[in-house]
């Protein structure tokens, strides 16, 4: 959309992002650390900016690249940072300069289609960001655009959100999601601090959704639908994890991410604020 990665479904009872809602907490004990820090937000605005390379990461994966110099204003925070993809129909009009006042002021006129999505990489010194697209046809803007991106396309979006921070009290980290988390997973593996172990659960469709390089436990569903799976959940329940006061962060489809959420709290006995899930999408709705 996430990332992620990828295909989200923004769920609005929930909160920020279909890559986008969480899952209300319980109050926090007195002797309870606070998870999930986040990053100050940054100046909200809106980027429109070409597509200068498109590549396919996996039969159903494709990473767009987007480059221009007003990135430079970007202030990319790393880990789950997201922005919302604005997607006009073909025939719009839109004025001249586009920017998030004059996209407000043509609402009444017409509204874009918006998805979430985590920034995949974003590279100050060439003003490039990366957005990795899970691809299932037509039935979502932000996939049916993808599928059909080239360069010299444009590509719009408002933003950024602040970002998830790691805490470096924690003894480790546990990452967890499907395919849609897997842009934030693999960014903040590169975020995490220095010496500290970290497990990663990543959900795809079969091995050749895997992306090599990245120490992650790749769970294949094996021709069983997205969102209808349980390895993710399985292979939690079944490993041996590590001692120790963990922080877990985790994204992807509701039940899955209650049910993970139900064997760490219940199972596990990890405190409450330390298991936060993150909805990216929602079985049976709308995709990205």
């Amino acid at each position: 959309m996430a990332g992620h990665g990828v295909a989200v479904t923004i769920i609005p009872t929930l909160g920020e992002r279909r890559r986008g809602a969480r899952v209300r907490m319980a109050p926090m004990n007195a002797n309870e650390t606070p998870a999930r820090r986040r990053s100050r937000r940054q100046e909200t605005r809106l980027w429109r900016v070409p597509v200068v390379r498109v590549e396919r990461i996996t039969p159903h994966m494709a990473r767009v690249t987007v480059q221009g110099d007003s990135l430079a204003d970007l202030a990319g925070a790393g880990t789950d940072q997201n922005v919302m993809l604005y997607f006009y129909p073909d025939d719009v009009v839109l004025p001249e300069p586009l920017t998030l006042e004059s996209a407000r002021g043509l609402w009444s006129q017409v509204r874009p289609l918006t998805r979430t999505y985590t920034i995949r990489r974003h590279d100050p010194a060439t003003n490039e960001v990366d957005f990795d697209f899970v691809l299932h046809g037509d039935s979502g803007p932000a996939s049916a655009w993808a599928e059909r991106a080239k360069v010299g396309d444009e590509l719009i979006f408002v933003g950024p959100s602040p970002a998830y921070q790691p805490d470096p009290a924690a003894d480790w980290y546990l990452l967890a999601g499907d395919e849609t988390a897997l842009p934030a997973i693999t960014a903040i593996l590169g975020a995490l601090p220095e010496g500290k172990q970290a497990l990663a659960f990543v959900e795809v469709a079969d091995a050749a959704e895997e992306h090599p390089g990245h120490a992650i436990t790749w769970l294949h569903r094996d021709g069983v639908p997205a969102g209808e799976s349980t390895v993710l959940v399985d292979a939690i329940r079944a490993a041996e994890l590590p001692d120790g006061l963990p922080e877990v962060w985790m994204a992807g489809e509701r039940t899955a991410m209650l049910a993970v959420r139900a064997h760490l709290l219940d199972e596990r006995g990890y405190p409450r604020q330390r298991v936060r899930p993150t909805t990216y999408w929602r079985l049976g709705e709308s995709g990205n």
